[in-house]
């Protein structure tokens, strides 16, 4: 007897979600995935595959106190050009809910787990001045992001790239209303502020060191995301009375994490989810290092296919696998 067809999944493209889906969702989901994580109701792995040219990673996850499992594959080809989706399925029967293009998830999600990872970790604290090293798209997603979360009394910005500074600094006027003043000076932009957001691409050299942020209260640190890449000194970690991390793995994939742990760090760090469990630390110095995990890519994407076919976006498309039957 032959099993009744699927639904049909629904197809979300970058041009749905840049219309549709916004950081309130965004921020919502986060806080779900690392909690999520915190309660072990979280099985993730990693792979990737290189070929000339390029390389295919697949980050798998499940998500049991959601009932959903999936996977982000995103790969590179001819040297250049970089694809994303996310794969999401019922965990009950299987059946696939959804694709969802990965290329704006994939910054939606890194800022909103850092605002969400902010917000907490400042406590009572009602506004704060604000440091921002980076002035690329994720930065501008992180100011955007924390914008809804935390209030910026005073924003200030660098980057090795005068063109990118000042195009950085209209974007957050536009998108947040909020003042940036831009600055060629590490020093002046971090003089004073209570607050260090460092989203870069820093092609492997460190960026912040621990002379830098030594007055800071809190340092996130969103870029080095594999261990060939750089972002933070490893003594900026080793010298924090806490580290929060958004996923384990950021202690072997890292570059950051691995030279603290070569230079005799402990990696006594704590996950973001048990963070949110607990108190804000109070008069400590503290990090947030984020790498990226599967499951925060999947309960986004799972979010996004359910605000979709509550709002009347996306595509229908063909049931994308049949169940086998044994014949």
């Amino acid at each position: 007897m032959r099993l009744s067809p699927d639904p049909q999944p629904l197809h979300i493209s970058s041009d749905d979600i840049e219309a549709h889906v916004g950081f309130d969702l965004a921020i919502e989901a986060a806080d779900a995935a690392a909690r999520a994580v915190a309660a072990g109701a979280v099985t993730t792995r990693r792979t990737q595959v290189s070929f000339e040219g390029g390389w295919m990673r697949v980050m798998v996850a499940d998500v049991s106190s959601l009932g959903v499992f999936g996977y982000k594959e995103f790969h590179l080809a001819d040297g250049r050009l970089v694809r994303y989706c996310v794969h999401v399925f019922e965990e009950t029967t299987g059946r696939p809910l959804g694709i969802v293009d990965a290329a704006r998830i994939t910054t939606l999600r890194t800022a909103a787990t850092a605002a969400v990872a902010i917000r907490h970790l400042l406590g009572e604290r009602p506004s704060v001045r604000l440091g921002v090293v980076g002035t690329g798209s994720e930065a501008l997603a992180g100011v955007q992001a924390l914008s809804r979360l935390v209030g910026l009394e005073e924003i200030r910005a660098t980057s090795r790239n005068p063109v990118n500074r000042e195009a950085f600094a209209r974007s957050v006027a536009t998108e947040t209303g909020h003042v940036v003043t831009v600055s060629n000076s590490l020093e002046k932009v971090l003089d004073g502020v209570d607050l260090v957001y460092a989203a870069t691409n820093s092609g492997g050299h460190v960026v912040l060191r621990q002379e830098d942020v030594a007055e800071v209260g809190l340092v996130a640190s969103i870029g080095s995301t594999l261990p060939i890449q750089r972002e933070l000194a490893g003594a900026v970690l080793a010298g924090a009375d806490r580290v929060v991390v958004d996923t384990m793995d950021v202690l072997e994939e890292s570059g950051d994490a691995i030279e603290a742990l070569d230079t005799g760090w402990s990696g006594d760090v704590q996950l973001l989810g048990a963070a949110l469990s607990a108190p804000a630390p109070a008069g400590e110095r503290v990090v947030y290092k984020s790498i990226g995990s599967p499951e925060q890519d999947l309960v986004l994407a799972h979010r996004i296919v359910q605000h979709a076919a509550e709002h009347g976006y996306g595509r229908r498309i063909d049931a994308l696998s049949a169940v086998k039957e044994n014949l």
